[in-house]
């Protein structure tokens, strides 16, 4: 028997969670695969829910000020961070085709 303490669990986080499990249980009857998955089904259901209970939390919020003459990236760079997102958005497209 683990002597690991109990873990409750606020209202909101077992709403999230239920509704993780829904969207896994969604993905399983339509024969998608999936990180979810594979952990569900390495690890078991309470590794899947630690790691759920780990995204579905508030991250704490940091106010980011930025000066109003200043640019957050340099000139040139936002075009070539769309490409390289895109670059990866298409080739993760592209695994998927049968």
């Amino acid at each position: 028997m683990s002597l690991l303490p109990a873990h409750t669990a606020a209202p909101l986080e077992k709403d999230g969670l239920i509704a993780a499990y829904e969207e896994l249980r969604r993905q399983i009857l339509n024969g998608q695969r999936g990180p979810g998955l594979a952990l569900f089904m390495r690890r078991g259901m309470r590794e899947w829910m630690n790691a759920c209970s780990l995204c579905l939390a508030p991250s704490p919020t940091k106010e980011f000020t930025a000066a109003p003459d200043e640019a957050v990236l340099p000139q040139g760079a936002r075009t070539e961070v769309v490409l390289i997102l895109a670059g990866m958005l298409l080739h993760g497209c592209q695994e998927r085709v049968p």
